[in-house]
């Protein structure tokens, strides 16, 4: 069976703009170290026009030996990393002097020049917004979702001693993730699964097939498909739901969320027990045309949209994974296929999401005009992933603490209690 490499398509996306970022650095890298040697000349020419007018070259040769009277002899230099600062780019060390730490930033423009060169104060490190689980109104407990020979670990989190309970399935987007859909230091389906819980909703989350199974997650010498990645799964867990006994079997529902969402019609279309969809930053268009979009983004984010190299990066990607996979998303309509139901469905959306855009929330608007159970909710500062921010959105952003909105928890949660009644 051809290897597929389990990322999903955005974070592979952002892999490959990997090497661009490097040069960069490799350029922060060097400016530093011309720093240190007194070699101004050298980064004043790496200036652009507006640096150059900014920071004088006489200001440049003191710069270092300024520093050092302040704060004492460079102890260390940390590992160099990069970040997004209002969707710009930026590449940064952390200084540790005898008296203090000093982040040094360096950010550069299309033409690969500085264009922003910063000596601040080590900000605090962030961590994870935890919030403990509140086990006076809350349950939680073990569940496995079972299809053929594959077993996935599963929870089930519920309001304590409750019954006739809408259940919520969640179901990840690409790549192989957890049950908590852990993305950095965020957990984002564990977040929606207590966030419902606490408001009346039970829910079903489960580790993916690829996640527990890796290159195994399909029959010996078959490639894999979206079927045996996601829809399979699905149809055992969704039934699996229906069957509990605290659960009321006409609320049973899928949250879908990216490419659970693009394929939670198709898995309602086979499976019954599903009594409505929620749909978050679900694509609607081919995934070629999103994969495409996707690499012009990270490209521009980073000043390089050579189109030759772009080309390549989205070869790559599509090498990653066998051609029965793409021809299997190719083959399938999500908007046509989510009009010909007749069960209530709840589409979210991110304004700031760019991994699945406004194009797609618009396209799928109206694909299912006229429809009367259908609602459209969209969130302006939220990304992909439900959280809030602000400016543009890049994949560095998902490594910062958040929490996923409680307005959407809220606007599912409420949607989930009122349907079928």
């Amino acid at each position: 069976m051809k290897n597929i490499q389990w990322l999903s398509i955005a974070l592979l996306a952002a892999c490959l703009q990997a090497h661009a970022q490097q040069n960069n650095m490799q350029r922060a890298q060097q400016i530093l170290q011309w720093m240190k040697n007194a070699q101004s000349d050298s980064i004043y020419a790496c200036f652009d026009a507006k640096m150059q007018q900014a920071v004088p070259l006489s200001q440049l040769n003191n710069m270092w030996s300024q520093m050092e009277q302040q704060l004492g002899t460079l102890v260390e230099e940390k590992e160099w990393k990069q970040d997004a600062i209002g969707g710009t780019i930026v590449y940064y060390s952390d200084l540790k002097f005898e008296r203090a730490p000093i982040r040094f930033m360096v950010a550069f423009n299309q033409e690969r020049k500085v264009n922003g060169l910063r000596l601040l104060p080590v900000p605090a490190e962030e961590k994870p917004q935890v919030i403990p689980f509140d086990s006076i109104h809350l349950e939680e407990s073990p569940i496995e979702v079972v299809t053929g020979t594959y077993k996935l670990p599963g929870v089930i989190t519920r309001p304590k001693g409750k019954n006739n309970l809408p259940i919520v399935i969640l179901l990840q987007g690409s790549g192989p993730h957890n049950k908590d859909g852990q993305i950095g230091p965020n957990k984002i389906y564990q977040d929606m699964a207590w966030g419902l819980a606490s408001q009346g909703v039970a829910v079903l989350r489960y580790d993916k097939r690829t996640y527990v199974y890796g290159k195994s997650a399909s029959p010996k010498g078959k490639d894999i498909t979206p079927e045996e990645e996601v829809i399979e799964d699905a149809i055992s867990a969704s039934q699996l739901a229906a069957s509990l006994p605290f659960v009321d079997a006409q609320k049973v529902f899928i949250a879908g969320h990216s490419l659970g969402g693009l394929l939670a019609p198709l898995i309602a279309t086979r499976c019954p027990s599903v009594k409505g969809l929620i749909l978050l930053a679900a694509p609607s268009r081919p995934q070629d045309d999103i994969l495409k979009e996707q690499l012009h983004y990270l490209a521009s984010l980073n000043g390089d949209t050579d189109e030759q190299l772009l080309m390549q990066q989205y070869q790559q990607i599509k090498a990653s994974a066998p051609e029965a996979y793409w021809d299997y998303l190719n083959k399938y309509a999500p908007v046509m296929t989510a009009h010909s139901l007749t069960i209530p469905m709840l589409f979210l959306q991110g304004e700031r999401d760019y991994q699945v855009t406004m194009q797609d929330f618009a396209m799928w608007k109206l694909g299912m005009f006229g429809k009367p159970n259908v609602t459209f909710r969209s969130y302006p500062s939220l990304n992909h992933c439900f959280m809030e921010g602000t400016g543009k959105s890049t994949p560095m952003e998902y490594n910062h603490p958040g929490r996923v909105s409680e307005k959407v928890i809220k606007d599912i949660a409420e949607w989930a209690i009122h349907q079928n009644e």
